[in-house]
């Protein structure tokens, strides 16, 4: 609950005497309190579909806001083994992955998912496109060298080319099947992207088991929970992440090894590092200690849009879609210019204005 400071600096502010916060439920039912039903004045992060939303929004209480942003719904691939055990760990980052070390895997994994479908039917379309970058929502930091594909004949060519030959209802090279765990945070947006990035994944002859995790377990940084995106104990995971300043080496830093790896999330940093990947690359280490250090802006801006285009080109990650900066519904009483939600903004950085319609 925030409650008025009797000693704000503004006279006549804040608006509201108290601005009472709900926590729980689902995004569905935050959606329908605010759009349907105008029990609530504001719901955020309203990751639910397109669909479902329309439906809401048709019952005239609310309006839904799709602000632009710098958030990037991603598959993050795991480039150690999570199935080898070293020191109590899995996925230790000097246990090269069984397959996804092999580019033409990640390449095929890349040529095969249908960014445009995800955006139009799953997200909101033009609001939040597909996108071949990590890097978005900056302009200065846009990187005009990258496109995406989608091209499931290409990918089978790769895998082929490679020596991933179809062996029964897998590919496979030298005993080593092309079979994987995908895993998500629960929600139902998650899970039909999950269903139709694992349709095409199959049709090219990787097989693919879908894992879902309780947000709340999935985003949880504690040490002793092996089923968070820290641990990454899975061969592909899918999440959200976004730059949260306009120069985002704090965003960038997600794939830097650091000196003997230290950036690398293991157990001997209670998986604090933030490279969860465990993704390698020295062109991209030294890159990224140039810019942290570089303090003409159009030099840094060119350093990031390497960064960038080496992370695309190998493969490091596979972006899918440029997520809003939110997703909310606003009351048709509430004065939605007020919320001034930006990308770098917390929804709530405003609320001392935040006010009613008048009459």
């Amino acid at each position: 609950i925030y409650t008025v400071n009797e000693n704000y600096r503004e006279p006549n502010k804040p608006y509201f005497a108290t601005v009472n916060l709900k926590g729980g439920g689902d995004a569905p039912s935050a959606a329908r309190a605010v759009l349907q039903t105008g029990d609530y004045d504001y719901a955020w992060n309203l990751q639910v579909e397109p669909q479902i939303l329309a439906e809401l929004e048709a019952g005239g209480q609310g309006t839904l806001q799709v602000p632009a942003g710098t958030s990037v719904e991603r598959i993050e691939l795991q480039f150690a083994d999570p199935n080898t055990e070293v020191d109590g760990q899995r996925a230790e980052m000097n246990t090269p992955h069984p397959f996804l070390s092999d580019p033409a895997v990640r390449q095929a994994i890349n040529l095969a998912i249908q960014r445009d479908v995800i955006s139009e039917q799953l997200y909101s379309g033009e609001a939040e496109p597909a996108t071949a970058n990590i890097l978005v929502g900056i302009p200065a930091l846009a990187s005009p060298n990258t496109s995406w594909e989608f091209n499931l004949e290409r990918a089978a060519q790769l895998l082929e080319e490679a020596g991933w030959t179809m062996q029964g209802d897998v590919r496979a090279r030298d005993g080593v099947e092309l079979r994987m765990t995908y895993s998500t945070s629960i929600n139902s947006v998650r899970q039909r992207e999950q269903a139709v990035i694992k349709q095409d994944l199959e049709t090219i002859g990787f097989r693919v088991e879908l894992r879902q995790v309780d947000a709340g377990v999935y985003f949880d940084s504690s040490p002793g929970n092996d089923q968070n995106i820290n641990h990454f104990y899975n061969d592909l995971q899918m999440y959200t992440n976004n730059a949260t300043t306009p120069f985002p080496t704090a965003y960038m830093i997600g794939w830097y090894g650091g000196p003997d790896g230290s950036n690398i999330a293991q157990l001997s940093n209670d998986w604090s590092g933030q490279n969860t990947s465990r993704y390698r690359n020295d062109a991209y280490d030294e890159l990224f200690e140039q810019v942290r250090l570089e303090t003409d802006i159009e030099a840094a801006a060119e350093l990031f849009i390497g960064l960038n285009d080496i992370l695309i080109e190998d493969v490091a990650v596979v972006p899918i879609v440029n997520r809003a900066a939110d997703k909310y519904a606003i009351a048709n009483t509430l004065v939605n210019d007020n919320v001034a939600l930006g990308p770098f903004e917390n929804n709530y950085w405003n609320i001392a204005n935040w006010n009613r319609m008048e009459g």
